[in-house]
């Protein structure tokens, strides 16, 4: 053999050696970069129908990925959002709804999944309601949160990239938040004179709150005071911190590229919720649930492995972003998830397929958890959307198609998309809510019911949440005759009340500890010996009587089993599965930060 035979055998063998390690070794796993820019109207991106250029970089990310058209916030505010995206959970469910609030720990986080599957996690965070003690920094390694010098959309860019830089192998999770558009709304130069150069009035190059009420109704009464160019700077000031941040964002992504990270990174573009400007009598957030606090930008961007260019019609939520990214990995769902993995839909491989309890079914948004203004909660399945004041259970009906700027209420007018919206809205929320249920059993005969509900304490009231009268499907009964449920701040009755078969009274009384006293009757006499509690399926010792939700000795979780003979009265109490307190003592330092952005007074 010559020496040029050995030669080209030695280097046949030893390209036969790479091969064999190369085809043996598996592909890296995929890297995961959620891009949040906290306070993002949807409408207010190029790539969202836009006229203002404000988001070159993000539509270009758009335009490499899926873009969802319809995406829906769970809350209009920045820490109920976060932890529904981390959680797949309804803020009833994780608990961080108010301020003053954590998120619940019987649960794992996005971060935590990825961490326990061999993922580094770092978050660099800008919002001081997303402090670790809120609960939302639970499963990650690194938690930045802004240095007392501040931070802008380019630190959070070169933080970001710091801290991948320090990733020395395995896969990694990074959570960007921007928090620029956020009031106050103050851009850089030239930002800040970019879509309104001549204006010179009042407002100047920067705006905050200062010099207006701290109480929400006086801001908004001084607020409408101000002239049209003045609302024109506002919101020209605004969307220049959208194409600030736009900017820091396309350089996060050249940062990506140049590491060799973007064609192995699964990115999620999403915002937490948006932001009003008088469009119906408000400004900023936290206190209503129109499109403009709760519709929300969404893309997936994945080279090689999803679609470009593509735009999904259908209405998601930022409940199926943890479900999602999960799946896309091939990490196993958690089954407690609310969301659903959008990865189907994504790809083009068919529908969605709900892997949990499914409280609601995936074209259902729910949304609630107000920091000002009273309670609301809405649902919508598009284009129907139901939003219920809980104080006094008005609803107001929208058809998004033929409305999209929700000014007309139909509750009077379609009556059909009114009861299947509620009827969604109600079973959901008696679902995860700590919740009473009186079940009336008629069986063959017709009876006449007679039931009185007071929910107090001593002096102190409680009040009636919701109540609903359930048939025995769970459904909302139809009732031939009117239903005489009279509703007072802390009581219901419902008098002669004349059923065949079964029907249930669901109802949630405020707060859960609040003691219940029951009285009924059946065809005009007391049933006490016909009136059965909890599972044990105890007869109180007298009517009325009085029960407690909340360690009750006599009532059990869950509706009891077993055939009783009619008539009957039967009373539980189911408590919400997950459990535990929510409150935060806030530190002084937090209390401030919350003060300046109008969070607390």
């Amino acid at each position: 053999m010559s020496y040029m035979d050995g030669l080209r055998n030695l280097t046949v063998i030893l390209l036969c050696m790479v091969l064999a390690v190369s085809c043996g070794r598996e592909a890296p796993r995929l890297n995961i970069l959620i891009i949040a820019v906290d306070t993002l109207r949807a409408d207010h991106l190029g790539c969202y129908g836009y006229e203002r250029s404000t988001s070159p970089e993000t539509d270009r990310l758009a335009a490499r990925g899926v873009l969802c058209e319809r995406c829906m916030s769970s809350a209009p505010w920045t820490l109920p959002s976060f932890a529904t995206i981390f959680t797949s959970l309804h803020p009833t469910q994780h608990g961080a709804t108010v301020v003053k609030s954590h998120m619940r720990d019987s649960f794992p986080t996005l971060a935590g999944i990825l961490k326990e599957n061999g993922y580094a996690t770092g978050a660099i965070v800008n919002a001081p309601a997303l402090k670790p003690a809120n609960g939302v920094a639970r499963g990650f390694d690194f938690y930045h949160m802004t240095p007392l010098d501040g931070r802008d959309a380019d630190g959070t860019t070169r933080d970001a990239l710091e801290w991948i830089d320090g990733v020395e192998d395995g896969p990694f999770f990074m959570f960007a938040h921007y928090f620029d558009p956020h009031l106050s709304y103050s851009p850089p130069y030239p930002y800040n004179r970019l879509y309104f150069p001549g204006y010179q009035g009042r407002i100047g190059a920067s705006f905050n709150l200062e010099g207006f009420s701290r109480v929400r109704d006086s801001m908004f009464v001084q607020l409408q005071e101000l002239k049209d160019d003045d609302w024109r700077q506002i919101v020209a000031l605004y969307d220049g911190e959208i194409a600030f941040t736009d900017s820091a964002v396309g350089e996060l992504l050249r940062g990506l590229n140049d590491r060799g990270l973007l064609e192995n990174t699964l990115i999620v573009f999403l915002s937490d919720h948006g932001e009003e400007f008088f469009e119906h009598g408000g400004f900023e957030h936290g206190h209503s649930l129109y499109d403009e606090l709760i519709h929300v930008p969404l893309i997936f961007s994945l080279p090689g492995g999803l679609p470009r260019d593509v735009r999904l019609k259908r209405q998601v939520r930022l409940l199926d972003v943890a479900p999602t990214i999960l799946d896309i990995l091939d990490i196993p769902v958690e089954p407690h998830f609310e969301g659903t993995s959008l990865e189907p839909l994504l790809t083009g491989r068919g529908d969605v397929s709900p892997v949990g309890k499914d409280l609601l079914p995936a074209e259902a948004a729910y949304a609630e958890a107000m920091m000002h203004s009273t309670e609301q909660k809405c649902i919508s399945v598009y284009p129907w959307k139901l939003v219920t004041r809980m104080m006094t259970e008005e609803k107001t009906l929208f058809n998004l198609e033929a409305d999209p700027d929700e000014m007309h209420d139909l509750t009077g007018l379609e009556p059909e998309p009114l009861a299947r919206l509620d009827n969604l809205f109600s079973g959901a929320l008696l679902d995860i809510s700590d919740t009473w249920y009186i079940e009336l059993g008629a069986g063959d005969q017709s009876h006449i019911f007679d039931v009185g509900i007071v929910a107090e304490k001593g002096l102190m009231p409680g009040s009636m949440a919701i109540h609903k009268i359930l048939d025995s499907s769970g459904r909302l009964a139809i009732c031939q005759e009117p239903l005489q449920l009279l509703r007072s701040r802390s009581g219901l009755d419902l008098k002669d009340f004349q059923i065949k078969g079964t029907a249930t009274l669901a109802f949630r009384a405020k707060p859960k500890r609040v003691p219940v006293k029951f009285d009924f009757a059946i065809d005009g006499h007391p049933a006490t010996d016909v009136t059965f509690l909890g599972r044990a399926l105890v007869n109180p010792a007298e009517m009325p009587f009085i029960q407690k939700g909340k360690r009750s000795k006599t009532l059990s979780e869950g509706r009891p089993t077993g055939a009783l003979s009619a008539p009957y009265i039967l009373v539980w109490f189911e408590e919400a599965t997950y459990r535990g307190d929510t409150f935060l003592k806030l530190d002084e330092e937090t209390r401030k930060e919350l003060r300046s952005l109008g969070y607390i007074q």
